[in-house]
């Protein structure tokens, strides 16, 4: 059959036990916690407005829709608002209504609605913003986590999405036609953010330079509610603007239209633990080889606890960690991987590492495992920068690591390479991208992991071409969302904005 649509069993319940585990949880507990100590926010005067207008009410909303309308007030809004974040830190922000669409005709009917009311309105996925972007105060939240069908077009190789799959849903899919997507490097982030932020998925520098750049197509709902395909023939300046502006868009996507690439049928990865103090030697080592590298070998520097069973060689060494460079191999066959690798492995500093581990097979489901794993669900918040000046970059680095007040805080060193995108609203890079996720686990500590990341990101300033705005820290530096962009790129998604939203339906950038 060239054409399949299905809605997968297991799709669903990946979606359903990772995404939104917390929403059943928080539901199931919705009595005692009204009963109980919680107080709710005081409604808004935008939540009035409705309540008392019959011809805009809720109810009239709800009779229209397949999917579940919670407003602020109802008992069930708070464990329901508190669902949508996937991270322990719950923000402080009140929509005034959620709407969690179970179908394209749902969206529609949430924009209306916002729109008539003279609310404005905002898209969730899966929640999985560290800045929590989509949560905003007053208007209507619209969840589209509950579109889960996947299409594929064997002829063409488009897989054809609903904006709420995740990355592993997708990779299971299209598994069986021997297909793979430069989804994101955790499997339960979901497709629809991650893309239209840019998305710097697995593999991305050979599919794509970013996953953004396999969107042929995708399906919108504009602030007027109308339904539209886009892509670059077709509706031009909405396609121009869904690959890259993020949390600015000014519609929301309900369907992608992608284009997926040969599965490897060899993906393997080799590991090497260096100490600390090595750090610099390792950058250095990989800007060296950079430039001769296979795009299809993706080199990854990662700093984490020391493990137990190198404490004693690591003892006395700087701040209780070591660095572990990944280099993940997407090949065919092993003698193909062995090229690949040959850069690193003539390389001197490969000597020093403490252990290595070579040729592990990988296959994409072990990738995201090994990603998720150090990034369990904590409180937590994330910067980055792009540069092309690493080895002062990972000075910074290495010196605020130092003090860290979080055994959690873990940055992330990615080799990006010199890399030219098509004309997009994604328009910012650097040979390496450098991400710092501070993680910990109580209230108290907020303002300490606060201020720690955005020290040292402040010091970074500096060496940054650019910022990747799907990990750039909102609440903090919502001044600096422009360098997201390039300058002449930031000023055209602005004058669109104002085009295809002049009433200001959508939120614009979070700004806290």
């Amino acid at each position: 059959m060239p054409n399949k649509t299905i809605r997968l069993p297991k799709l669903r319940n990946i979606s359903n036990s990772i995404i939104n585990s917390g929403r059943r949880r928080f539901i199931e507990k919705a009595a005692g916690l009204v009963t109980g100590s919680l107080l709710l926010p005081r409604l808004s005067p935008a939540a009035t407005v409705i309540r008392n207008n019959p011809a805009k009410t809720l109810a009239a909303l709800k009779s229209r829709v397949a999917g579940t309308v919670v407003e602020r007030g109802d008992p069930t809004y708070e464990p329901w608002r508190r669902s949508m974040i996937w991270q322990y830190r719950k923000f402080r922000r009140y929509p005034d209504v959620i709407v969690q669409a179970e179908t394209e005709a749902d969206v529609v009917e949430a924009v209306n609605f916002a729109r008539h009311n003279q609310l404005k309105i905002t898209t969730r996925s899966g929640g999985h913003s560290w800045s929590g972007c989509y949560l905003r105060n007053e208007g209507v939240l619209v969840d589209v986590s509950r579109l889960q069908k996947i299409e594929m077009d064997t002829r063409t190789g488009i897989a054809v999405v609903e904006a709420g799959v995740i990355g592993r849903g997708l990779s299971e899919y299209l598994r069986p036609y021997g297909l793979a997507f430069p989804t994101a490097h955790c499997g339960m982030v979901p497709l629809s953010g991650f893309l239209l932020g840019g998305g710097l998925g697995l593999n991305s520098g050979a599919w794509g330079g970013m996953s953004v750049f396999n969107i042929a197509g995708l399906d919108v709902v504009t602030a007027e509610g109308e339904l539209l395909h886009v892509n670059e023939n077709r509706n031009t300046d909405l396609f121009w603007a869904a690959r890259g502006a993020g949390p600015g868009l000014f519609f929301t996507v309900t369907r992608f239209y992608l284009r997926c690439h040969p599965l490897p049928r060899a993906i393997s990865t080799d590991y090497y633990t260096f100490h600390y103090s090595d750090m610099l030697q390792v950058v250095e080592m990989v800007e060296e080889v950079g430039p001769s590298l296979d795009p299809n070998l993706e080199v990854l520097t990662v700093v984490v606890p020391t493990p137990p069973d190198l404490a004693a060689q690591c003892k006395g060494d700087q701040c209780g960690r070591v660095v572990v460079m990944t280099a993940i191999t997407f090949a065919d066959t092993q003698s193909q991987a062995k090229r690949m690798l040959a850069p690193i492995e003539a390389h001197p500093t490969g000597k020093l590492a403490l252990t290595t581990l070579k040729n592990r097979p990988t296959p994409m489901e072990v990738l995201y495992q090994d990603n998720e794993g150090p990034f369990p669900q904590r409180r937590a918040r994330a910067d980055n920068i792009y540069t092309d000046n690493i080895l002062d970059s990972a000075g910074v680095l290495s010196k605020h690591m130092l003090t860290s007040p979080s055994d959690g805080n873990t940055p992330v060193i990615l080799w990006r390479g010199d890399l030219t995108f098509p004309d997009a609203a994604c328009s910012t890079s650097g040979l390496f991208y450098l991400a710092g996720y501070a993680q910990w686990d109580h209230a108290e500590d907020d303002h300490a992991n606060q201020d720690w990341l955005r020290n040292f990101y402040d010091e970074m300033q500096p060496y940054a071409s650019g910022f990747y705005i799907n990990e750039f820290d909102r609440e903090t530096r919502s001044d600096m969302t422009s360098a997201c962009f390039a300058p002449e790129n930031w000023e055209k998604l602005n004058q669109l904005r104002r085009q295809y939203d002049p009433e200001g339906v959508y939120h614009d950038f979070l700004s806290v």
